[in-house]
């Protein structure tokens, strides 16, 4: 509960997801106690993760911690594929209604991104996870890198990275589908093709058509005593975005 700020009933809990971390290290990578660091592993701020987490039903997964559903096959299209490949062979799952649905997709940052557990590596996904084939390199999302729109997000799957890079080169395709208000929107509005330009999102699959995610409220921040309140998150945030005056 954020306290003072004037708003009832804002728990960061249910409006974030946990990273998975519950181990804490000192800046030489050795594991020190958790108690009094101040780290992610003391505070563990988030949602709580459902145990059993995902749920299996024949080729796909459920992630109960978020609703959303994956291929257990971590690499279905068997090879890398370019970022306009990766929509032509979603819109080729769902003309057949793959496994049963017709509303699989690339997903977008934050959605691939919910699967991970910053807690592991290679791969960087929850212990005891039922996916298989997985490649531990990068994997498509379907948002565009607003620093430079012919580039687009990937998350790499063995030490949860997530850059940009061109939409030309290669990367894996993860298709999830279903719905999900657990996982905020990305704020993308837009559409872009491989070479940068701006195209109208119908049709395209890309994080600008769907805005998968919960929305955000408008005006989103909000002053308050304590700093500025995110009414997405429910966090608050100093003003001052440098305390230190530098580095």
């Amino acid at each position: 509960m954020i306290k003072g700020l004037g708003v009832d009933n804002l728990v960061t809990d249910e409006r974030l997801l946990r990273t998975g971390q519950f181990r804490c290290y000192g800046v030489d990578g050795r594991e020190i106690q958790c108690a009094g660091s101040a780290q992610d592993a003391e505070h563990t701020i988030g949602r709580p993760w459902p145990e059993p987490r995902f749920a299996v039903a024949g080729e796909v997964v459920t992630d109960r911690l978020t609703g959303l559903i994956w291929m257990i096959d971590a690499n279905p299209m068997e090879f890398p594929v370019g970022w306009n490949e990766a929509f032509e062979a979603i819109a080729a799952m769902n003309r057949k209604s793959a496994f049963g649905h017709r509303d699989w997709r690339v997903p977008n940052r934050r959605e691939l991104r919910s699967l991970l557990s910053h807690q592991e590596a290679r791969p960087a996904l929850p212990a005891g996870h039922p996916f298989r084939n997985l490649f531990q390199g990068w994997y498509w999302t379907s948002t565009s890198a607003a620093i430079n729109p012919a580039f687009a997000w990937y998350v790499h799957l063995a030490g949860a990275r997530m850059f940009y890079g061109e939409k030309q080169p290669f990367a894996l395709l993860w298709p999830v589908c279903g719905e999900t208000e657990v996982c905020l929107r990305t704020g993308q509005q837009r559409c872009f093709d491989e070479a940068g330009a701006e195209v109208p999102c119908r049709g395209t699959g890309q994080d600008g058509e769907f805005r998968m995610g919960r929305p955000w409220p408008d005006p989103r921040f909000r002053p308050a005593e304590e700093g500025i309140l995110d009414l997405l998150t429910g966090l608050c945030w100093k003003g001052e975005a440098d305390l230190c005056g530098g580095r």
